[in-house]
């Protein structure tokens, strides 16, 4: 498969946190962090569209692209194992205090190779990035309730001052 060309600094951080991320948990070389791109908006709509395991009812194919262009510098990763596409992640950026995690899917096959692991893949790609760019936190929006013990354990605490109940952070 190839992978994207490279061309701003915004792209060539989240590049280097993504691949950041892999090393920090130990992934193999099969793993890859990168932008949400043409290749992840095909491998969306082949394989996760219509997928009857989804959990939500996003349009990633254009959700990332509508986001990407309202917010150019927002996070954003396409999770792959291999040729496999194991997980998206897309969110806010605020240069001066934030970066965002506002949607996170995993892959909707039960027997995808990175089942387990995308929300500690996404959360790390986008500490690292927070800490490239030099945030101070790092939020999640609209948080599914049911998730909320998993993201404690990952060092979140609610924070219903950012204006819903099911937003977190971590300082």
């Amino acid at each position: 498969m190839q992978r994207p060309v490279v061309r701003s600094a915004h792209a060539k951080r989240l590049t280097l946190a993504g691949a950041l991320a892999v090393a920090k948990l130990g992934l193999g070389p099969d793993v890859r962090c990168e932008i949400i791109a043409g290749a992840a908006r095909s491998a969306f709509t082949d394989t996760w569209l219509g997928h009857q395991g989804r959990a939500v009812g996003w349009d990633w194919a254009g959700l990332s692209a509508d986001f990407q262009n309202n917010h150019p510098k927002c996070f954003n990763a396409a999770i792959w194992h291999d040729g496999t596409l194991c997980g998206l992640a897309i969110g806010a950026v605020n240069q001066d205090r934030f970066v965002a995690l506002d949607f996170l899917e995993g892959n909707p096959d039960p027997t995808h190779p990175l089942k387990g692991q995308v929300i500690a893949i996404a959360l790390t790609m986008a500490e690292a990035y927070r800490q490239l760019i030099g945030v101070p936190e790092l939020r999640l929006h609209h948080v599914d309730p049911d998730l909320i013990p998993l993201y404690k354990r990952q060092g979140f605490a609610l924070a219903p001052d950012l204006a819903d109940s099911h937003h977190m952070v971590r300082r």
